[in-house]
């Protein structure tokens, strides 16, 4: 299939591609990691850039320097934060078209572009200021320029063109770097003749290119992965990915592996390693290797990882199509792009969906709500940087919030110190991308119980609450033991003032003890649980614990304990309180308990403990 058609239908996928990319890309909030980036951009110097902003970091330089160089000439928008991104995720279309059709055949490059342009995994990378956006247009043009010289088909720019897209992946992203150099590796077996010298040559000029980032690769190294948040894969990881890559639908999945093995069974094409095995272990490679890397050393295996090397698996899938039979390409493609089209707008609502935690929103509420208060609320938040919210919300108000973070080592005693003290009526809480403590809400509605209004995102959220008066609590402490009750009764002491209090020590290690049968809560629909505890006297350095538990005659089954000193301060309030779930009952005669532990330390006088049930 050559000529004018060729280009039509290319065109129109090219088309519908760059819409999918452009459409409202300016609008939609920056995402927690955009954000970081831009965090990293107030240098006055290249080298301030690379050495402060760069080598901090866990990834390759060119993103960061092109958003330097954007920000510094055309300002900080949305608009020119994401441009570079978007143009590369448009580039890329065309360049997988290439790919494939100089690998396979045209009818294996329009089907091989009509999947890349309209499917959820390569068009959500393309719409962030992300590296992945650069590292899969560098990776497709350096695929593209060594199956040209693999296949002898090469120009003599080639080459050049190779080692710079080698060295650009290096550039871009690890994970792209890593298909570079298994591209690079596999190049030194299948380049033959008079080529094999150029293309040696044109390995050697993309290493030195990359030789200057050299030292700031091997510190980035040195900091490790993701794994504080990642966990190791699982040994059925691949076929998950392979899910999620056609949009996690069984619609999309069977129409691509119809076209695919009609490819083979129409044309059938002679098998032979390098178009039919090849493809699919260019895909598999930089799997396995994130993979053991991932089981064994630290883990960084993500789907993200893995979008360079995914239009090898394109190129595989539609390596049975040639092009003898012009009209039935001309239905395949067609077919392949509506439904692949459909599936991403219709099926998996992309455009009405959040994919990453908000921060614009999040900045619209905390303004508007703050303006129908008239300014009468203590704000709060929780984020990773103050910049990221202030991004948004400095482009609306001159306003700052009392506290930032309190998820860090003091941010819960920070936020019940703010809270016991406010004379505020109202307060706005907010949060993003971050391991949201539950005590924090608890907190709050210590002194503002009531629930205004709240707006939930994904891996986000914004609520409002207002003082009033708090529900009573189902169980309190009465200095008694009780069906539900238990503790030590020489542990009770009674001060000169006649305020009682229960000493815990690491003689008398347990404070008093709710205990009662989880049947009994799960009857009346709790789920949730939350104690107030208060001390006779505040010490940071307190090694008190609370603990919940969960068990039965076999033994317990569900353990946590909390810090007490997380939630306390020097001259801070002396109560505190704790958030548990229950979890699922394994028999009829499980059992909940909860109680202060201390097994060190000086002792401490708890004066009340209560717990609500919700």
């Amino acid at each position: 299939m050559l000529g004018k058609t060729e280009k039509v239908i290319l065109a129109f996928i090219l088309f519908i591609g760059a819409v999918l990319r452009i459409y409202n890309f300016w609008d939609f909030s920056l995402s927690n990691d955009e954000l970081s980036a831009l965090a990293r951009l107030n240098f006055d110097s290249f080298s301030d850039l690379i050495m402060n902003g760069v080598r901090i970091d866990g990834h390759p330089a060119a993103a960061q320097i092109i958003l330097w160089y954007m920000t510094k000439w055309f300002g900080n928008s949305v608009f020119v934060v994401r441009l570079p991104f978007i143009t590369a995720g448009v580039l890329s279309v065309y360049f997988m078209f290439r790919l494939s059709k100089e690998w396979i055949s045209t009818s294996a490059g329009l089907l091989a572009a009509a999947a890349f342009a309209t499917l959820e995994f390569p068009l959500l990378y393309s719409r962030i200021a992300r590296p992945y956006a650069l590292g899969m247009l560098f990776a497709l043009m350096a695929a593209t320029f060594w199956i040209r010289i693999v296949k002898q088909n090469q120009k003599p720019s080639d080459f050049v063109w190779l080692a710079f897209s080698l060295a650009l992946c290096a550039y871009s992203h690890y994970f792209a770097a890593l298909t570079a150099a298994i591209l690079a590796f596999a190049g030194t077996f299948l380049v033959k003749g008079k080529n094999l010298k150029l293309y040696l040559l044109a390995l050697i000029g993309a290493f030195l290119l990359y030789v200057p980032y050299v030292p700031i690769f091997l510190h980035q190294l040195s900091l490790g992965g993701v794994g504080q948040w990642l966990g190791p894969p699982e040994n059925s990881w691949i076929f998950k990915h392979l899910h999620y890559v056609f949009n996690d639908s069984a619609f999309v999945i069977l129409a691509i592996l119809a076209i695919a093995v009609a490819g083979f069974v129409i044309f059938k094409p002679t098998k032979n390693f390098q178009n039919h095995v090849l493809p699919f272990l260019l895909f598999l490679c930089p799997f396995l290797v994130g993979f053991y890397y991932s089981r064994n050393v630290n883990p960084v295996l993500q789907d993200s990882t893995l979008l360079f090397s995914f239009p090898f698996f394109l190129v595989f899938l539609f390596s049975g199509w040639n092009d003898g039979k012009e009209k039935l390409t001309y239905a395949a493609t067609g077919i392949l792009l509506s439904i692949t089209l459909f599936s991403t707008i219709v099926e998996k609502h992309f455009f009405q969906t959040n994919h990453f935690g908000v921060f614009k929103e999040l900045a619209n509420h905390i303004v508007d709500w703050n303006k129908e208060v008239e300014d009468n609320a203590l704000l709060i938040g929780d984020f990773n940087y103050p910049f990221y919210i202030n991004y948004y919300i400095e482009k609306q108000e001159p306003i700052k919030l009392a506290l930032y973070r309190t998820t860090d080592e003091t941010g819960l005693a920070e936020l019940k110190s703010m809270v016991d003290t406010c004379s505020k009526e109202f307060v706005i809480y907010a949060w993003s991308t971050v391991n949201q403590a539950p005590e924090v809400e608890a907190i709050i509605q210590e002194k503002f119980p009531i629930e205004v209004k709240r707006k939930t995102y994904f891996n986000s959220e914004a609520v409002m609450f207002r003082k009033g008066k708090k529900p009573e609590p189902n169980y309190t402490f009465n200095f008694e033991k009780t069906d539900v009750w238990n503790l030590n009764l020489d542990a009770i002491q009674t001060d000169s003032s006649g305020i009682r209090s229960v000493r815990i020590s690491p003689e008398n290690p347990y404070g008093p003890t709710l205990q009662i049968a989880l049947s009994e809560l799960v009857v009346k629909g709790y789920s949730e649980l939350c104690v107030r505890v208060e001390c006779a006297e505040n010490d940071k350095d307190n090694p008190l614990q609370m603990v919940f538990d969960q068990g039965n005659e076999s033994g317990g089954y569900a353990w946590e304990s909390d810090a007490f000193k997380l939630q306390f301060k020097q001259g801070g309030p002396t109560w505190g309180v704790f958030y548990y779930k229950l979890k699922e009952a394994q028999t009829e005669a499980d059992v909940l308990k909860i109680y202060p532990w201390l097994s060190e330390g000086e002792s401490v006088k708890l004066k009340s403990m209560e717990i609500r049930l919700r």
